[in-house]
Order: C-alpha cells, then sequence, then structure tokens
C-alpha cells in the first residue's frame, strides 16, 4: 500500500516537472526577499517612497525627482524604493498615446537607468572610501517593474526596468513583482540589540483604493508597513493584526497600509493624479522603534503586546526646499523691489522739486506783472466825489482849514 506522503510526493515532483520549479503567474521570482542590516549603523533610516514617476510623459516632474534625490543623496541614512511605472512606455495599442510621450522607449529607459545610477549613490567619495561590490545597490532597497513597463515585457519578452537596473548597477534590488524587505535598525533594549522593520512592496494593481494593499498581507506575515503604487492616489491607513511569535503566543500586530502619489503620467493617467500645483514627488518616513508603553497589556483573550514597536514619522524634505528657494526667490524680489523704488523715488523728487520752482517762478512773474500795472495806472477818484467836498466846505467853512493851520494857530495864541 502506497502511503498519502508519497502520493503527494510524485504529485509534487510531476507539476515541477511539467512546469518547472520557477513558474508561477508568468514571473520567474514570486516574492522576493531582501534582507538590508542598518543595525551597525543606524537606529533611524529615512525612507523614501517614489512611484509612478512616468519618465516620458508630458508631465514627468523631473523638478520634484531631482529634489527628493539631492536629499537622499545628502543623508547618509537615506534609503529608496522605487514601485514601478518608472517610464510611461506608451505603444501601440496601449491606453497611454504613443504620440503624447515626449520621449521613445529607448530614451526614456536611459533616463530612469542614469536616474537609478545617481540615486544608488555610486560616487566612492560619497561613500567615505568604503569598498563597495559593483553589484551593490546602495542607497536603493527595491526598484519594481509597473504595468507600463510590462506592456513590454508581455510584448516582447524584455522588461525595460531590469535593463535600466542592470545598467546603474542595481540590477539585485530590481523585483518583478512582490519584495519583502526587512530592515534592521539598532535597538540596544531588544535581546540582540536590533529591531526588524518588514516592508511589503508591490506595484499594485487595478484596484483603485487602499484596499487592495491587504492583499499583500495575505501573503506577508511578518509586514510592519504595506506599500503600492499604480493608482496615483496618496493615502495611508493603519490595520490591526494579530500574529503568532516564535514561542506561539499571539500578539497584536499593527501594520500600515500605503498607496503612493504619482509624479506623471501623461493625459492617460492626469485624471488620477493631483494638480501640479499640489504634486507630490514622494513620500519620506523616518522610521526608528521604541518601547512599547503598554507592552505589559494583555486582552481578555490572551493576546499580547509587543515589547517594542516601530516608531514612523512622516515628513517631506522637499517643502522645506521649496521654502528656501521661495525665500531665496522673495528676498531677491525684495531687493529689486527697492532698488526699483530709491530710482523711481530719486526721479519722483526731482519731478516735484522741479515743479515746486516752476510754481514759485509763475507766482513771482504774475505779482510783478500785477504790480507794475497797478503802478502805472492812475486812479479816478469816485463819481460825485468832488461834489461831496464842495457841499460840505460851504456848510461847514472851518472844516476847510488844515490841520496844520490849525495847530499854528493854537500854537500862536
Amino acid at each position: 500500500m502506497v502511503s498519502k506522503n508519497n502520493e503527494l510526493s510524485k504529485l509534487d515532483s510531476n507539476y515541477k516537472d511539467i512546469v518547472g520549479n520557477t513558474a508561477y503567474n508568468n514571473k520567474n521570482v514570486t516574492i522576493k526577499s531582501i534582507v538590508k542590516d542598518y543595525s551597525d549603523k543606524f537606529d533611524t533610516l529615512q525612507v523614501c517612497f517614489i512611484s509612478d514617476t512616468h519618465i516620458g510623459s508630458s508631465d514627468f516632474d523631473i523638478k520634484g525627482l531631482v529634489q527628493n534625490l539631492k536629499y537622499a543623496d545628502s543623508q547618509e541614512n537615506a534609503v529608496i524604493f522605487f514601485l514601478g511605472d518608472g517610464l510611461n512606455t506608451a505603444i501601440v495599442g496601449s491606453k497611454s498615446d504613443t504620440y503624447e510621450d515626449v520621449m521613445n522607449p529607448q530614451e526614456q529607459l536611459d533616463i530612469f537607468s542614469k536616474v537609478l545610477k545617481l540615486a544608488k549613490g555610486y560616487s566612492r567619495e560619497k561613500l567615505s572610501g568604503l569598498l563597495k561590490k559593483l553589484n551593490d545597490s546602495g542607497k536603493i532597497v527595491v526598484v519594481h517593474s509597473g504595468n507600463h513597463e510590462d506592456r513590454i515585457t508581455k510584448a516582447v519578452g524584455i522588461s525595460p526596468t531590469k535593463i535600466a537596473a542592470d545598467i546603474a548597477g542595481v540590477g539585485d534590488s530590481f523585483a518583478p513583482f512582490f519584495a519583502n524587505t526587512d530592515l534592521i535598525l539598532r535597538q540596544p533594549l531588544s535581546p540582540d540589540g536590533k529591531f526588524h522593520f518588514g516592508v511589503v512592496t508591490h506595484h499594485g494593481t487595478g484596484i483603485k483604493n487602499i484596499d487592495g494593499t491587504f492583499r499583500l498581507l495575505r501573503n506577508i506575515d511578518n509586514a510592519d508597513m504595506c506599500v503600492i503604487g499604480h493608482t496615483h492616489q496618496y493615502a495611508i491607513k493603519t490595520d490591526r493584526t494579530i500574529s503568532v511569535d516564535s514561542n506561539g503566543e499571539q500578539y497584536y500586530h499593527d501594520v500600515i497600509c500605503m498607496s503612493l502619489p504619482a509624479s506623471g503620467g501623461g493625459t492617460y493617467g492626469a485624471g488620477m493624479s493631483l494638480p501640479n500645483i499640489n504634486k507630490q514627488s514622494a513620500v519620506w518616513i523616518a522610521l526608528s522603534s521604541q518601547p512599547n508603553p503598554h507592552k505589559d497589556a494583555i486582552s481578555p483573550t490572551g493576546i499580547k503586546q509587543r515589547a517594542i514597536v516601530p516608531a514612523c514619522a512622516f515628513f517631506s524634505p522637499t517643502n522645506s526646499i521649496d521654502a528656501n528657494i521661495e525665500a531665496e526667490k522673495v528676498k531677491l524680489a525684495e531687493n529689486i523691489i527697492a532698488q526699483k523704488t530709491t530710482v523711481h523715488a530719486q526721479n519722483l523728487n526731482k519731478k516735484i522739486a522741479d515743479l515746486i520752482g516752476a510754481i514759485k517762478g509763475f507766482e513771482k512773474d504774475t505779482r510783478e506783472e500785477i504790480v507794475e500795472k497797478i503802478a502805472d495806472e492812475k486812479l479816478a477818484e469816485p463819481e460825485g466825489f468832488l461834489e461831496y467836498l464842495s457841499n460840505k466846505n460851504k456848510s461847514n467853512p472851518n472844516d476847510s482849514i488844515s490841520s496844520t493851520d490849525k495847530n499854528e494857530k493854537e500854537l500862536g495864541e
């Protein structure tokens, strides 16, 4: 009698002989496991998630991408996840308009490979002289392929994202489907001095809301964060799950589920993107760990709390960069206005002085002309004035004596 175990083993072996050991959903790798151990360097990581840049589309936000990469390059503890649709790759038959793209697919691939190389932090000087292998991904943790690049993969079997990653020397970070990344940080309070933070990433599917991230949770148990792109909608929610530790005990496990914004997409993706003025081209998280103040609490059903939990703070370094740029613009504008105001004020003061001088000259000339006319023209006696004097003298003869004669007569007496 053949045991059921032998029958199952035969079934397993027969299936693998037919389809191959790696066949699953037409992908070479279903879930790629990545381990990044920073426990000898950092207790805090600055994690950048970038998705749906759509290089080659008319509204690709090159400025936003460059600003984020500059900031990452300036921070020793910064790491980057690229979550797909880095290229727009519109082809005949796709929803995107191939004539709307401002670059052809080859040009897009060339630009993306340069972006990855710069994001990697390739300069040995910037790596403080540490010897790095050529296939070391540097700051880049994951590079996903998206549905836009997969158009070409499905059509001709070539992955533009993988090619770009290989050119940039970050091929080990390429993950065509899921990636399960274990970020290990320094945490002196844990038994081994380390803290593990699980990040599950995937480009995303046709689901238009954040609930699609829960598909990742069904496959990965140790995820502290699940992140997708594709939807062009920035949304975050936290889900409380129950996990089982190595001792078989249940504990509460809070998982952050997030979908990322887009920084491009062309006319096809414009309806799912924010206007340029509100566009956010990346999401940054300061990731560390902390003791759980509720670690001793146990639920009525015996579910425990973890002793050490993640500490996540969302921030936007490009906002400060933009603020500095705007401040410089304002300062420059103020200086220009001050200079222009000074020049205009001087000109205005001169014009006012000239006007006042002209008014004073006009006033002087007018006064002199009036005085001159009055002096040259004799005044005529008022009508009836001479008759009035004659009548007055006749009625009062003494009044006709002048005051001078009168005074002399009085003195004589």
